[in-house]
């Protein structure tokens, strides 16, 4: 029997400020994983979730807009491997 991998795409806009509002949703609707667009995340700012591994890139430049992270719960093997972004 197959297994269903619940996965969320979110356009955050500035995910610090979203952070409790994406720890409720992922609790209540049981994502497996979540794909973050827009989380304006600089050196500075980084979030931490409970259950949850959290990987992100930052603006080269310092400044607070665009990149990516993703969410995955912590009990889902993964391999990571080295990204070079432009």
């Amino acid at each position: 029997m197959a297994t269903q991998l619940r996965i969320v795409l979110w356009n955050a806009n500035g995910l610090a400020r979203h952070t409790e509002e994406i720890k409720t949703y992922l609790r209540l609707q049981n994502v497996d994983a979540m794909l973050i667009s827009e989380t304006h995340f600089t050196a500075k700012s980084s979030i931490r979730m409970s259950h949850y591994s959290i990987y992100d890139n930052q603006q080269p430049d310092g400044t607070a807009h665009g990149r990516t992270a993703i969410i995955i719960k912590k009990t889902i093997s993964i391999t990571t491997s080295t990204v070079i972004t432009a």
